[in-house]
This record gives structure tokens, C-alpha cells and sequence, in this order.
């Protein structure tokens, strides 16, 4: 901000939903502090680099539990050194989260919006604990919440659209949805959920043409970054119930080749792999056949 003094350390959120450090400007390793953090015999020195090397051994396989519940060790150590820094809050608070420890991942979330009263973070994961909780009234107010923050993204009116999907409102779902594909138009993850909302009331068809509307390769031919990856799952569901087994595995395929994405923070990957086997046989067998 004009007038202030430039931040030698910064924040980034990236799209698994875990803060992890920088330097100046976003721009390389932040400062290393003067934490020491004891792990496991060890004195760790550099608060930004302990933070961001439990970020990267998480991602390598991030729907496994053995794994959130080692790099929650890591946070819970840090966080006894350095209560105060906000990424050692934030990721314990998520992967409570993911543990479904909701009343502390709650807890935690509070205290971190206390940190950084502007973050919308903290409010939509407290909302997203609610809804586990079943606590409707808290999983609007925080939900709205967070859009008031941040009404320019688009992650809070998305939310409450799967949210009132998935909780059988479907007129609601359909009035966020919409509002959501018209203000972000090239956010992938409003187009699955408008295919989502038709899956729902039996339009498949309708579904699949929005779906493969969505870019998922560049100029090239190479894989873009910027879709959400949920769409080759509902794709290989339309396309195995099509009897198209070839392509369904090739969806399969695509979400196992990125096992750090935030899709498995909701899917298991184990689950997805026997999807796999199944598909592989059917395939062959129907190349078989004809």
C-alpha cells in the first residue's frame, strides 16, 4: 500500500487451498524468521521453508489420510514454536478440516481470521465445516460472508450453488450457478456445476455438451492449467453410463496423473484406481467384441 513499507516475506494460497511463503512481491523463498521449531530431534530454523516443504510432501499424494495426519504433526510443532504465523494456522486448520476434526478446524479458522480479518479463507472453511455439521444458518452466513470480502472472485457463489445442489435446493442452485456463469464466464467450475445441476434432474445430454464445451488443451495440444479437474470425472460417469468405456478410462487416466490436485481432497484415490481396473476390463472387452 502507498506509504507502507514493502513486506520483505508474502502469501500465496494456492488452489489446493494451503498458504505457502514467498519472498518479496511473490518472488522467490521468504525470510527465514527467527522460529526455531523442534521436529522429531531436529531444530528447524526457517519458519518459511519447514512451512512450504509440509505443503510439498502433502501434495505428492494429498487424499491420503497417513499423510495429512504427518504433515498436522508438522503444523501442530510449528504452530507451538510460532502461534502467531498465519500459515502454520491456516494449513493446520485445513487439514483438521480434511480429518473431519470440524469443531477444531473451526477453532483454528477463527483464530486466523482474527489474524487477517480480510481473508475470505477462513470463512469458507468454516463454512464447509458447517455443512458437514449440517448447520444450514451457518453455512450461508459464512458463505455470504466471504462473498461480501471478496465479491470480485468467484469462489463463494460457486460454493453456495453446490452447496444448495447437493442439499436437494435446486432452484437456488440453479439462481447461484446461473449468477456465477454469467459474472465468470470462463471459470470452468461454473460450467460443471450448471452440467452438475442437469445431471441431477436426468439431462445427460445437455450435460455432456456443456462439458466437452469447456478447453481443456492448449494451441499445442498440451494440457491447459487453468479448468478445474472435476470435469474428466463427471465426463468418465456420462461416458461409462454411455457404454463409451474407452473414453471413461481416458477420463480416469487424466485425474490420476495429477494425484496433488484439489479434486482428491475430496476423492480417494485408492477408490478411483479400482474405477480404473473395472474400466480396463470393459474396455477390453468391448474392443473384443467388436
Amino acid at each position: 500500500m502507498p506509504g507502507k513499507p514493502t513486506p520483505e516475506g508474502t502469501f500465496i494460497r494456492n488452489k489446493q487451498d494451503f498458504i505457502v511463503c514467498t519472498g518479496k512481491d511473490f518472488q522467490g523463498p521468504g525470510p527465514a524468521g527467527t522460529t526455531e521449531i523442534q521436529w522429531r530431534g531436529n531444530t528447524e530454523q526457517d519458519v518459511g521453508r519447514f512451512n512450504n516443504e509440509t505443503v510439498t510432501e502433502l501434495l505428492k499424494d494429498i487424499s491420503n489420510t497417513r499423510n495429512q495426519e504427518l504433515a498436522l504433526e508438522r503444523f501442530e510443532a510449528a504452530l507451538k514454536a510460532d502461534p502467531q504465523f498465519y500459515p502454520f494456522l491456516y494449513n493446520s486448520a485445513r487439514l483438521n478440516l480434511l480429518l473431519r476434526n470440524f469443531d477444531e478446524a473451526i477453532r483454528l479458522f477463527e483464530r486466523s481470521s482474527g489474524l487477517i480479518p480480510r481473508d475470505p479463507g477462513p470463512y469458507m472453511n468454516i463454512a464447509r465445516a458447517c455443512e458437514e455439521l449440517q448447520d444450514h444458518r451457518c453455512v450461508m452466513h459464512y458463505y455470504q460472508k466471504a462473498y461480501e470480502l471478496a465479491p470480485l472472485r468467484p469462489d463463494a457463489i460457486y460454493a453456495l450453488g453446490i452447496y444448495s445442489l447437493e442439499t436437494d435446493r435446486k432452484p437456488q442452485a440453479r439462481i447461484y450457478l446461473k449468477q456465477g456463469l454469467d459474472r465468470f464466464p470462463d471459470d470452468s467450475r461454473m460450467k460443471i456445476g450448471m452440467a452438475r445441476l442437469y445431471l441431477s434432474s436426468g439431462d445427460r445430454l445437455r450435460a455432456q455438451v456443456l462439458l466437452e464445451s469447456i478447453p481443456t488443451e492448449t494451441l499445442t495440444g498440451e494440457r491447459r492449467q487453468d479448468y478445474d479437474l472435476s470435469l474428466h470425472y463427471y465426463l468418465a460417469d456420462i461416458y461409462r453410463e454411455s457404454r463409451d468405456y474407452a473414453r471413461a478410462l481416458d477420463q480416469i487416466n487424466v485425474l490420476l496423473a495429477n494425484p496433488g490436485d484439489p479434486f482428491f481432497l475430496e476423492h480417494n484415490r485408492a477408490g478411483l484406481e479400482k474405477e480404473k481396473e473395472v474400466l480396463e476390463r470393459l474396455a477390453e472387452a468391448q474392443a473384443a467384441s467388436d
